[in-house]
C-alpha cells in the first residue's frame, strides 16, 4: 500500500480531515478514518497533521484519552469547513453519507450482540437467583445456552477484527503449496454432517490430478467454509449442493453451487457490504461471511464470482491464482 505524500496530505486535510475531527479524534483515529482505497496514513503522520492544524488554529486540544492528545476543530476550522462545502456541495453528501454508514454500523453491531447477550444475562440470572433453585439438567441447559451465546459474540468480534486486519493489510498469509482437491474434500467434509441432517446431497466434482495452488490453506479453508454454509442455510430440506474444484489457465477455481431460492439483482450489488442480510436470509445471518471470504480472495490476489438467478440457485467462485512455486504442503 502506498505511503501518501504531502502535497496528497494537504488535499485529504481539507473539510473531511476538519469534520472528522468534530466530535474529537486523536491520531489512530484520524489515520484510520482517512486509510483506505490504496493510501495509508500512520498514526506518526495523523499527528504531525493535528499539530500542524492546532498550529494554524483549525484545531485544538480538547483532553487526553489513553495518553493521546483529543483535537477538535475550532470555530475557525469548522468555518473553513462550511466555505468548502459551500464552493463544493457534493462533499456535504459524501459528509452526510459518511455519517449514516458509521451509525448503520454502530446500530447493527449493536443489534448482532444484543441478543446473545440478553440471552446470556438471562441466564446467569436464572441461576444466582437463590429463589428458583434449577436442578442440574435446567443448570445444564442453561450453562449450554450461556457456551452458545458467549460464543456467538466471540466469533461476531473475531469476524469484525479480521475484516479489519484485512483491509488494512495487516494480515500475513501462511503461503503453502498443497492440493486444491484435499481442500476441498476437508471443507466439504466439515459441512456434509449439516447438509445430511437437512436430506442435502452435497455432490464432489473433482479433477482426477492433483490441483496444485499456493496459499494460506486454513485461510482459504475459511472462505470456503463461508460459501458452503451459505449453499446449505439457503438450499431447501433434499436438495443438493454441489461443489467443484477446476484448473483454467493460470487460476484456480473453487465453484459451490445450490438450487436454492436466488438473489435477487438489486441485492447482488449489495452481497459484499459488512452486515447485508438480503430478503431471502430468514435464518438471520451477520452479514460478515461473504465480505470475510471476499477479504481472503483478494488477500490472495484473486475475486469472488456470483452467477445466481430468482427460483434457479446462485453459484458462487472463489478464484486465485494457481500454483506459483512455494514450500510443499
Amino acid at each position: 500500500m502506498p505511503r501518501v505524500d504531502d502535497a496528497e496530505i494537504d488535499l485529504l486535510l481539507g473539510p473531511v480531515a476538519l469534520a472528522l475531527l468534530g466530535a474529537g479524534a486523536d491520531s489512530a483515529r484520524l489515520a484510520a478514518a482517512l486509510t483506505g482505497d490504496g493510501i495509508s496514513l500512520s498514526a506518526e503522520r495523523a499527528a504531525r497533521v493535528l499539530d500542524r492544524l492546532a498550529r494554524l488554529g483549525l484545531a485544538r486540544v480538547l483532553g487526553d484519552e489513553d495518553g493521546h492528545p483529543r483535537f477538535v476543530a475550532t470555530s475557525l476550522g469548522q468555518r473553513v469547513v462550511d466555505a468548502q462545502v459551500a464552493r463544493q456541495p457534493e462533499l456535504a453528501v459524501g459528509l452526510d453519507e459518511l455519517e449514516r454508514l458509521r451509525t448503520d454500523l454502530l446500530s447493527t453491531i449493536a443489534h448482532e450482540l444484543r441478543t446473545p447477550l440478553t440471552s446470556l444475562r438471562t441466564c446467569v440470572g436464572l441461576l444466582l437467583d437463590p429463589a428458583l433453585r434449577p436442578s442440574d439438567d435446567e443448570r445444564q441447559r442453561l450453562i449450554a445456552t450461556i457456551a452458545r451465546s458467549s460464543d456467538r459474540m466471540y466469533q461476531l468480534v473475531e469476524e469484525l477484527l479480521d475484516l479489519a486486519r484485512y483491509r488494512a493489510g495487516k494480515v500475513s498469509l501462511e503461503r503453502r503449496r498443497f492440493d486444491a482437491r484435499a481442500l476441498a474434500r476437508d471443507a466439504a467434509s466439515a459441512v456434509r454432517p449439516l447438509a445430511e441432517a437437512a436430506g442435502q446431497e452435497l455432490r464432489l466434482d473433482l479433477p482426477p490430478a492433483p490441483a496444485m495452488v499456493s496459499g494460506d490453506r486454513r485461510r482459504l479453508e475459511q472462505a470456503l467454509l463461508n460459501l458452503l454454509s451459505n449453499a446449505h442455510k439457503f438450499s431447501s430440506p433434499g436438495g443438493e449442493i454441489g461443489f467443484a474444484v477446476a484448473r483454467q489457465g493460470d487460476e484456480m477455481t473453487w465453484t459451490v453451487e445450490d438450487h436454492g431460492p436466488g438473489i435477487a439483482p438489486e441485492d447482488q450489488a449489495r452481497l459484499f457490504e459488512r452486515f447485508f442480510v438480503g430478503a431471502s436470509d430468514v435464518a438471520g445471518g451477520t452479514g460478515l461471511g461473504l465480505p470475510t471470504a471476499l477479504a481472503i480472495a483478494q488477500a490472495h490476489g484473486g475475486r469472488i464470482e456470483v452467477d445466481s438467478r430468482l427460483g434457479r440457485g446462485s453459484r458462487f467462485s472463489l478464484v486465485v491464482p494457481a500454483d506459483v512455486g512455494g514450500d510443499p504442503a
